[in-house]
This record gives structure tokens, sequence and C-alpha cells, in this order.
């Protein structure tokens, strides 16, 4: 069946590119609105923050962290950005690597620094190298200094947060910790963002649905990757918002499962977290496919406790709950259906630029929040594990489930499987 399915993608006669909207780029206004934000929650005082992505694969392949990614919308290292709320003409200034002609010829063209550069970048000065002569000059100027850098437990602090402290030291100006306030803006999204996390669940959806057409006996789990992950790209991602998870059998019962190598076998189980990535929003989602189309007694157990799990937890979200909250109500749902020993994660968690993103666990969830909600219970014994994971808005009168057009219900599961693997399209 899935030669079939490979040769019919293969024999289609026209691939149009989809034409998605909004598209996936963010328009420059929302990320000066963004550190205007930043500005005034300063209280006056200058602050610097570093570009802190990493570098992986023989390409240079280089992902900006999310922090720094939420401010300028750059995906460059060696970035700086120096905000200055007491300057009238330079209150953002953007400083960006040093050009390497020679380096460029393997990576690609940078632009030069240029009218167009501030336009694109929505920048106040744009210059190449350090930022120490500008936090000098600003020294002079403004009263305290503002640590903004997330905190880093590492025995050396992060460079951005060490030329704060050195330029307060330096010219004796007040330091200020606000380690916390990107994470704290970058929880609640604006409709910019939701607009995006939206199309990227979208995608994702239409990978879901190529997972229950493969997950037949006799393919392999990396067989069944394929097809989602193609299914992923011709819908549009820009990206995965991490390594696709499938876990068939006993494998399903390891949380995080990586190898994809296992052949299924009738009377499986497959565990599939996997999703589309799009303008860098990631998404997050699960789904637990029965590779004979229909559940057995005892798989069918273990998938109910979970999915009340999932309904428990959904009932216990309204203005002012923690996602401590939440996680206490997933723990007595588990333990009320016996398999709480089994629940061995979190309920859930945010999502944003960042699968896992920003949030804090212990105060009320914001209205614009989105987070995971995705209890699981892994038998390794019995030679399978259940998750089932969906993605939830928070509002302001309550929530809002964005992956509710994906079947959740044990027999809405099972239905949505025969369509896909007969064809059919449900009835409208």
């Amino acid at each position: 069946m899935l030669a079939a399915l490979i040769l019919n993608a293969a024999m289609a006669t026209t691939f149009v590119h989809p034409e998605l909207t909004p598209p996936p780029g963010m328009p420059v206004e929302v990320y000066q609105n963004r550190r205007a934000k930043v500005i005034a929650a300063l209280g006056g005082c200058v602050a610097v923050i570093s570009s802190q992505g990493e570098v992986s694969g023989i390409t240079e392949d280089y992902r900006q962290d999310a922090d720094f990614f939420w401010l300028t919308g750059i995906n460059e290292p060696d970035a700086h950005l120096v905000l200055q709320p007491n300057s009238i003409y330079r209150k953002v200034t953007l400083f960006l690597k040093p050009r390497d002609p020679e380096r460029e010829r393997w990576t690609g063209p940078r632009e030069p620094i240029s009218p167009d550069l501030l336009k694109k970048y929505g920048v106040d000065r744009v210059y190449r190298g350090s930022p120490e002569e500008t936090l000098a000059n600003a020294g002079l100027h403004h009263e305290c200094v503002a640590v903004i850098a997330p905190v880093s437990m590492n025995k050396d602090d992060r460079s951005d947060a060490d030329l704060a402290q050195r330029t307060g030291a330096r010219f004796g100006l007040k330091v200020v910790f606000r380690r916390g306030l990107l994470a704290e803006l970058r929880a609640a999204h604006t409709s910019e963002e939701l607009a995006r996390m939206q199309r990227a669940i979208a995608i994702t959806i239409e990978g879901h649905n190529a997972v229950a057409r493969a997950t037949i006996a006799g393919v392999s789990e990396r067989d069944v990757q394929t097809q989602l992950e193609y299914a992923f790209y011709a819908a549009g991602a820009t990206g995965l918002s991490y390594s696709s998870i499938v876990g068939s059998g006993p494998n399903g019962a390891v949380l995080h499962w990586d190898q994809n190598s296992r052949i299924l076998q009738d009377g499986d189980l497959v565990v599939v977290d996997a999703a589309a990535e799009y303008g860098r929003y990631a998404s997050d989602v699960t789904r637990t496919y029965p590779v004979s189309g229909q559940f057995t007694a005892e798989q069918a157990r273990a998938y109910r406790a979970v999915y009340q799990a999932q309904e428990d937890i959904f009932a216990a979200i309204k203005p002012g709950v923690s996602m401590a909250d939440l996680q206490h109500a997933a723990e007595e749902s588990m333990r009320r259906s016996g398999y709480l020993a089994d629940f061995i994660h979190g309920f859930g968690h945010f999502v944003g630029l960042d699968v896992h993103d920003a949030g804090d666990y212990e105060r009320p969830i914001p209205a614009g929040a989105v987070f995971t909600v995705e209890p699981g219970v892994y038998l390794p014994a019995h030679g399978f594990g259940i998750r089932i994971e969906d993605e939830v808005l928070m509002t302001d009168k309550g929530y809002k489930v964005l992956t509710s057009t994906l079947p959740r219900k044990l027999e809405d599961v099972e239905a949505w499987i025969a369509r896909q693997r007969s064809g059919s399209t449900p009835s409208r």
C-alpha cells in the first residue's frame, strides 16, 4: 500500500507550490513594536542583548535563538542589539558581524550597510562589529543599565549580561536585573504570531492525515516518517518543529524515540509525535495509530484513560489557571484511572518560536499564550505507549483547541484511519 502511495505521488501530473497566507515572514513593524515594548519596560535603563543561536552541519546552518529573533527577525550569528531609551535618534542600534567576501563565496552574499538595510530591519542605526563603543557613549547619558539576557546557570554568564554589568561598573550606573522580561513579553502571542502558528497546525494536520494512511503492517517507521514529512513540505512547511518521532510497538513506550527503524506489525500501536514549522513558529501534535485500524481491548482501556485525562485538563482551563494547576489536574485524572505511575512527563508546555517556548509555569497563563495538552501512558512490559497531544490557545474567557479538526476520541480515530486508507472523505 505504501508503495502505491509513493507511486501515486511520483506520477502526479503537476505540483503547484501552495500559496499560503499569511506569508512566512513577519512585517518589520511587528519587530519595531516589540522593541518599543521592551524599551518602555526598561525604566530609562540602557540594555544590550546578543545573538545566541547555534551552527550545525557541514553547510553551517544557523538557527537564531528565540529571544533575539523575537526582537529583530535576524538569523545571523554574532549580532548585537543596543537599546537606549534616553537617546533621541539612536534608541535602537543593531550591530552585525563584519563581512568576509571570501567566506561569503561559501555561505552566500550578505547585504551592505545602507539605507535599505535600515529600512529592512526598522532600526535607527546599523553598524558592524562590537557594541562596546556605543555602550560607552550610552553610559554617559543613562542612570542605569538593565540586564535583560535570560538567566544562565553556567559557571560563566552570557557575554551580553557580562557586558551590561561591565558598562554599569565603568560608569557607576545602577544595575537592574530584568532577566525574565523577554519571556514575560513573549508568552502572550499577537494576532500576527497566532496566524502563523495556526498555519503551522494546518500543515501539521495534513501530515497526520498522511500518517493515518501510511501506518500499515510491513512498512518501517522511517517509511511513515518519509510520508509525513513530504506532506508537511508539500503543504508549505518552512521546516520541522523538531525531529519526527515515530515509535511503533514497544518503541512507542519510549518518550522520545528517534531511531525510526522498526517494521510495523499488525496489532501495533504507533505513537507519532511530529509537527511542522511555519515562518519560524512551531507546532506540536501527537496521535496514536493502531496498525490494524482498531485498538485491542487492552490498548483501548489505556487510550480511554489518556483521552479522559485530556478532557479533565480541558475542564480545568479557565482564566487565572496556571500550568502547575493543570499538571495537578492531569495527575489526579491519571490517579483515578490507575495509570499515574505510567505517566512519566509533564502534561504540556508553551509553544511559540521554540516548540518548548518561554512562559512561567507558576503564574496564571496569559490570554494569547499557546500551550500543549499531552497526557500519555507508557507500558513497555505490554509493548506499547499512548500519547494524545493537542495545542490550546488561552483566551480572556477560557480556551480554544487549535487542533480540534484532528480526531482524538477512540471511535473517531478508528473511523478517520478507515476513511484515510479507503481514500474517502468525511461527509460535510
